[in-house]
């Protein structure tokens, strides 16, 4: 108390400022942060440590870094559309651990699925992004793990993905073949 007595009034003034200012910045720029991740196409949320969306930019991949995501799985291949040239280097060169499975869009396989699994199984608590080109693989992928490994809710599972997309004969098939394996209904 005897400190804050001695400090001019001008100056305990700026100090207001100044702790106002600053104060702002910080906060406005962890909005910016969070919103930008939002921003990423069809960025979807699903836990603190788990998402998914559609094809990423360099920006984004810093943006995801920041927020604390430590892993990215992609499951495009990476001369389709849009695919970021050189985000394996990218992501590595962040810190994050980057993982390559290249589903094929006409024919996705169960064992495209066990492995994404087994990646996510061998260390579930990290902050992971799921993604593909538009979060369609991605989506799917991310619904049968959450029903078959996080015990999440089948309908609340399945109304997250189509809120993406509502898959296309190919991918029902595929869907229930691997819910099948699992011995889960979709009814």
């Amino acid at each position: 108390m005897y400190l804050f007595l001695t400090i001019p009034k001008k100056h305990i003034l700026w100090l207001y400022i100044l702790s106002v200012i600053f104060n702002c910045s910080v906060s406005n720029s962890q909005g910016r942060e969070e919103n930008s991740i939002n921003e990423i196409n069809n960025y979807l949320e699903y836990s603190p440590i788990f998402s998914s969306s559609g094809q990423v930019s360099k920006n984004d991949l810093n943006n995801l870094m920041e927020a604390g995501f430590q892993r990215v799985i992609y499951l495009a291949y990476n001369n389709q559309g849009k695919a970021l040239l050189g985000e394996d280097r990218l992501v590595k060169d962040l810190g994050m651990q980057y993982i390559h499975i290249p589903v094929e869009w006409s024919n996705p396989r169960i064992n495209d699925f066990q492995l994404f699994a087994a990646m996510m199984q061998q260390s579930s608590e990290i902050r992971t992004l799921l993604h593909c080109q538009v979060n369609y693989r991605a989506s799917v992928f991310s619904f049968l793990y959450r029903v078959i490994y996080m015990g999440i809710d089948i309908k609340q599972a399945k109304s997250d993905m189509e809120s993406i997309w509502i898959p296309d004969l190919i991918w029902k098939k595929f869907i229930f073949e691997v819910l099948e394996m699992n011995q889960i209904s979709l009814n």
